[in-house]
Parts: C-alpha cells; structure tokens; sequence
C-alpha cells in the first residue's frame, strides 16, 4: 500500500507546514515579543540635583517604556510596575540589539491619559514625531481631580545590547498647588479656585502639543472651625513663557474676588516667578512642583498674594497682583 503510506506522508508534512505557518503569523502579529530575539536591559531612572517630586519610594509606579529606532518607528512598548523610582529594575525585552531613541512615561494611566498613535500597535508602528500623549479631559472641559504623578524620561541614540543597564532622566509633569483665601466673611457658599491652560497634550520630547482650552478647578468651603479657606489641586506642566490664567470666585453667587481689577496679574506663572525674583530666586518649573498660594482680603476685597511665603509685588513688567 505505498500509496496510502505516501498520502499520510503528505497528509504529515502539510500539517507540518500549517503549523510553521501559523507560527510564523504567530510571530508577525506579535511582534516578535513572543518569538524573537530578547534583551535583558537594567533601568534606572535619575533625577536631576534639587529636583521636588512626589515620586516616593514606597510608592507604586507604572511604567511603559518606548524604543524607537533610528528612522523613528516604534520596535517597542514594554510595561512593567516599580515600587519607588531609586532602584534598579531588570526587563527582558523583545528588542533586537541595536541603536535606539527610548522614551519612558511613568504613571500615564489610561483613566487619566489616551495615546491614539498607539491603538493599533504593534500591527502600526507610530513614529516618535507622530507620538503625542494626550490628557483624557472631560467633556464639560473641567478638571476637578487628582491627577497621577506623571513623569517623562528620554535618551537618545543609545546603542543597546543584552546586559546594558540604561539610566534615564525623568521630569515630573504634575504640579500641586495648595491655595488658602482669608479674610473673607464665613458664608455657607462654595468657592473655587480656578486655572485656565491648554497644557493637556504632549509630544514624546515633552514638548508642549495643541490643546484646546479647559479649566482645572478646585472647590472649598467654610470648614466649621476655620476663617480661611483652603483646597488643593494637582495640574500638569508649567512652564516659562506658557499663559495658565488664575483666578478665585464665588462660586455659588458667580462673583469674581481676583483678580478684583484690572490692573491685577493673572498669568499663574509670572505671579510665581515674580514672587520669586522679587526675593533674588528664580525658580525652576522642570525642578519645583509645589507651590503654596495664599490670598489675603482686606476690607475691600482687594488681596495681597503670597506664593511660597514671597509676596508677589509690583515691579518694572507691569506686575500689579
């Protein structure tokens, strides 16, 4: 019957070839991650001399970290969790060997942050130019939440091989401003303390992308035993040269208490910096996340501003807080 024989035999080796098929699909819409060449890579990341952050370590980090290569597209995405940002953590990657520009976000949850470029990966692979991550803001443009720590970290034409440990600069992205108002009268009202900016969206560099306008707004009111009122809020990226607007209010009656005139600055960033410069500092946006904003009423409305103990006075720009 060595027809039969050679029929199984056939039957046998197109079996064979469907599997090695498959294999090979297998391998393609993965990536490779399951079935390519691996390397292990040791991360680190730094921070740099006199940097404030919020990155403690006890606290839990998500990290996804990007290999582009050298004509820009993305070979990877890799995520992985850290306890606390000082230590050194070990992958293995599903990266070939190679000169590559690495990008790690920390902290972009997908709660909080969208990247469209990458709906579709691995089967499209996004170049670093076209990569932008965005702010998921809500549909009324308010956000009145807490924002994750997010941070941004990149090198450039770094050859890697198998074993290479790799450190990596971060910049935290998040701000937390604590904002206190006093010498008003004790009313049942709500207030809020409000920032305007279009500081949702940035490029893989950390650069600023287009971003419509909306408001980071936080609320308070008169604790039982307080004559002042106090909120927090957590915003992303400042920057000098950027244009957040500030502002207080009433909210329950609508009415506006800074700025109470014209003449009074609401650039968020020039208060700071003015209150800074005005006491021979300046101050380093990449560097200093917290800032402690206080607003003293007098008996007509008008506030003395105080950021980080300075008062934000008048000075040869035009500053009139």
């Amino acid at each position: 019957m060595p027809e039969m024989k050679n029929i199984r035999r056939y039957i046998h080796i197109a079996g064979v070839l469907l599997i090695c098929c498959a294999l090979l699909s297998s391998c393609v819409a993965e990536d490779l991650s399951e079935c390519g060449s691996r390397t292990r890579l040791r991360i680190s990341f730094i921070f740099e001399a006199e940097t404030e952050t919020r990155a403690a370590e006890t606290e839990k980090h998500h990290v996804t970290l990007y290999a582009f290569d050298q004509q820009g597209y993305c070979q990877l995405v890799h995520e992985f969790d850290v306890i606390g940002l000082g230590g050194e953590t070990t992958i293995d990657a599903p990266l070939e060997p190679g000169t590559y520009d690495i990008v790690a976000w920390v902290n972009h949850d997908e709660t909080y942050f969208n990247l469209p470029a990458f709906e579709q990966f691995p089967q499209v692979k996004p170049k670093k130019d076209a990569a932008v991550l965005y702010l998921d803001i809500p549909d009324n443009s308010i956000v009145d939440y807490e924002l994750p720590t997010l941070l941004h970290g990149s090198v450039k034409e770094l050859q890697i091989t198998s074993g290479q440990k790799i450190f990596i600069p971060l910049i935290q992205n998040t701000n937390r401003i604590t904002f206190t108002a006093e010498g008003l009268d004790r009313t049942a009202d709500t207030y809020e303390f409000e920032v305007r900016d279009n500081n949702g969206a940035y490029t893989f560099e950390n650069g600023f992308d287009a971003c419509a306008p909306f408001r980071y707004l936080a609320r308070t009111t008169f604790a039982d035993t307080q004559d002042k009122l106090s909120a927090g809020m957590s915003l992303l990226r400042l920057a000098s040269g950027r244009t957040p607007v500030f502002a207080f209010r009433n909210s329950t009656t609508g009415k506006t208490l800074y700025p109470s005139s014209e003449e009074q600055e609401t650039n968020l960033v020039k208060m700071i910096e003015n209150a800074y410069r005005n006491n021979g500092k300046t101050v380093d946006f990449d560097k200093r996340h917290e800032f402690d904003i206080k607003l003293k009423f007098d008996a007509g409305f008008n506030a003395i501003v105080t950021i980080d103990g300075w008062n934000v006075v008048d000075d040869d720009s035009g500053l009139r807080p």
